[in-house]
């Protein structure tokens, strides 16, 4: 199947953003940083307060079962540190909604050169 993409959408209250990116920062990156899989990803803030969605998290991963083994050992990990993501979560009134895909075409800027 080849690499997968996960796109991550995070909604919270306004009064929790803070305090949501803060613990992303320092309880969930390092975690998901050294999971084997993962080649590379983008944490996206929003920049209309009254948008839908304060962040994005768009993340590239080997494959499907990689990714699966990933999100089980960084919830495992986190855990163990004693701490309960989707307690945090709750507390922050944070919810989820995240989707896999498959790249269906890669594209990028063209060059413009004077001719």
């Amino acid at each position: 199947m080849g690499a997968i993409t996960t796109i991550v959408h995070f909604s919270m209250p306004a009064q929790n953003v803070e305090r949501f990116f803060a613990f992303w920062q320092e309880t969930i990156r390092p975690v998901v940083e050294r999971q084997p899989g993962l080649l590379d990803g983008v944490f996206h803030r929003y920049v209309d307060a009254d948008g839908p969605f304060q962040f994005i998290n768009v993340a590239r991963w080997e494959s499907a079962e990689l990714l699966a083994e990933a999100l089980r050992s960084t919830a495992e990990e986190i855990r163990g540190n004693g701490v309960e993501m989707l307690d945090v979560f709750s507390e922050l009134g944070v919810t989820v909604s995240q989707n896999n895909y498959l790249e269906a075409v890669r594209y990028r800027a063209e060059d413009v050169r004077d001719l």
